[in-house]
């Protein structure tokens, strides 16, 4: 049918355009035939000749003659002629067998689409027959004790703007949600004390969880929207633990709050995931394990990780870390041990055993490189412990202070007052976990800075996210003006390596560099 319409659309619009030349040609005719004035029937012809006219009509023709009057001032004169569509009859097949041509290749190419479209939803369909089938057979899961196939996926999501209001709109936003969900998961929306909405999406098949899992905090966004339009990205923060049946609940809620303030903390990741594992469990478990007692035990270890050189692959310095012996998790952070509710004491006197380990450790082992010191922030503010501090800084000049970015932010006066009144400070500090450059708090030093380190949370997307690259760049750029040497913590990927090389970074240390040595370096006193 289309072709036909197009068929006909083309002959119309050159029939119109030859009627158009005839009647140009008729025009011309008269005007000369004017001129000429009275003329015998041989000079006529030779006249009509060229415009495809005769004086007289052809006889014994099987197609009837068109014929045209023209008006001349001594009366009218008739010619004849043969029908447009005879006299033209090569373009009217020219163009109609280029018709015919393109036709038929459209029809063809049509009819491959069509048949691949069909032959790939086919496939699709089979393949989700086949998941479906296995979907539908988890014996060898059941054998576990666990349904591996499906796990769940608890969420707290924190929008500030709906937190007075979330009582009254728990259930429309279960039902928005539900209306997101492509797979009809059960859902539940209950309200925390805090005012986020708690969500619980039960069953998801473990072939969608990581797709369901990326489009979460849209889809939360989305329905926080629905209540409240002129909502901004940065209002919904978002923190999600994927589970499988079986997981301690109260190990999950606390994974899922760790993510929100993950997610609360960063300026432009608005949703965080940490997956529940068994090691989980033995890390929160690992609370029960006193710091105090593991210090004034000795069951810590020291080590020195080192600083590589990212253009060189020397060693530029070494940072003093710290490592307790867990009866069961082996050697651990000790972050793990500390909280909010951890007196300033006990971390205090972390630091008084790291310092004597470390005056141990300097007296034996030769290091060409200097070392740097990290303390807790509470050491910072007691007059005691900086005392202390000040003397074995004195006594070794190798050693430097590192100090926490967020600390030197959040008391810029204080640590500038610390740092001017010791000498020993004064050959340089490096800042440290820095993720947004402190122009202000810089200002105020009266030290030599030797280098910043960028936070880990700047370093774990860096071979990814665009807009951590730029800041990284941004840092690079500030801390070149101030001839402040760059280094990266928490190296992992060789491209993480490979991006901060190019951005300028001079240094870095982490797993990527010396996940080996840590075991082969650590220092143990014997007991």
């Amino acid at each position: 049918m289309l072709g036909t319409l197009l068929m006909v659309l083309f002959n119309a619009i050159l029939v119109w355009s030859l009627m158009q030349e005839r009647q140009s040609q008729i025009q011309q005719l008269e005007t000369r035939l004017e001129q000429l004035g009275s003329v015998n029937e041989q000079v006529l012809s030779t006249v009509l000749a060229p415009y495809g006219l005769s004086s007289k009509a052809q006889r014994g023709s099987f197609v009837m003659p068109v014929q045209f009057k023209l008006a001349l001032s001594s009366g009218s004169l008739t010619v004849y002629s043969q029908p447009l569509w005879q006299q033209h009859s090569h373009w009217f097949i020219a163009i109609n067998v280029l018709l015919l041509i393109f036709l038929w290749r459209l029809v063809q190419w049509l009819r491959r689409t069509e048949w691949r479209s069909a032959r790939a939803f086919s496939h699709r369909g089979g393949q989700k027959k086949e998941a479906e089938h296995q979907d539908t057979h988890p014996a060898s899961a059941n054998l576990l004790g666990v349904n591996q196939l499906y796990q769940s996926v608890f969420a707290i999501v924190y929008c500030q703007r709906l937190s007075s209001v979330a009582t009254g709109i728990a259930s429309l936003f279960e039902t928005l949600l539900q209306e997101q969900l492509q797979h009809q998961q059960r859902v539940s929306v209950k309200v925390l004390n805090s005012g986020c909405l708690a969500i619980t999406v039960k069953e998801v098949a473990y072939k969608q969880l990581e797709t369901h899992l990326q489009n979460f905090s849209v889809m939360a966004l989305k329905c926080c929207r629905n209540l409240l339009p002129d909502l901004r990205r940065d209002e919904v923060k978002v923190g999600l633990c994927n589970y499988r049946s079986g997981a301690d609940q109260a190990v999950v809620y606390q994974l899922c709050q760790s993510a929100l303030a993950l997610a609360r903390q960063s300026e432009h990741k608005h949703c965080y995931r940490i997956p529940f594992s068994h090691n989980h469990s033995m890390l929160l478990a690992a609370k029960s394990c006193s710091l105090v007692d593991a210090i004034n035990n000795e069951q810590f270890v020291c080590f020195f990780q080192p600083v590589f050189g990212l253009y060189n692959e020397e060693i530029i310095h070494h940072e003093t870390l710290l490592r307790i012996r867990h009866p069961q998790l082996g050697l651990i952070s000790s972050e793990y041990l500390l909280s909010h509710s951890t007196p300033e004491s006990a971390a205090r006197s972390v630091d008084i055993a790291v310092l004597k380990r470390l005056e141990t450790m300097l007296k034996s082992e030769q290091l060409q490189a200097d070392i740097s010191l990290n303390i807790h922030p509470s050491s910072w503010l007691d007059d005691d412990m900086w005392r202390r501090l000040e003397e074995f800084l004195t006594a070794h000049s190798r050693v430097c202070l590192e100090c926490p970015a967020a600390l030197l932010a959040k008391q810029p006066r204080l640590i500038a007052k610390r740092l001017k009144s010791t000498a020993a400070c004064q050959r340089g500090i490096i800042v440290d976990q820095l993720s947004k450059w402190p122009t202000d708090s810089l200002s105020t030093l009266k030290v030599p800075i030797k280098a910043v380190k960028l936070a880990s949370e700047l370093i774990s997307h860096v071979d990814t996210d665009r807009h951590i690259q730029r800041r990284v760049l941004s840092y690079v750029a500030n801390a070149q003006r101030f001839g402040i040497a760059v280094y990266a913590v928490g190296i992992e990927r060789q491209q993480q390596a490979e991006v901060l090389k190019q951005l300028g970074v001079q240094g870095a240390q982490g797993f990527y560099f010396t996940g080996a040595i840590n075991q082969l370096s650590a220092f143990n006193l014997p007991q």
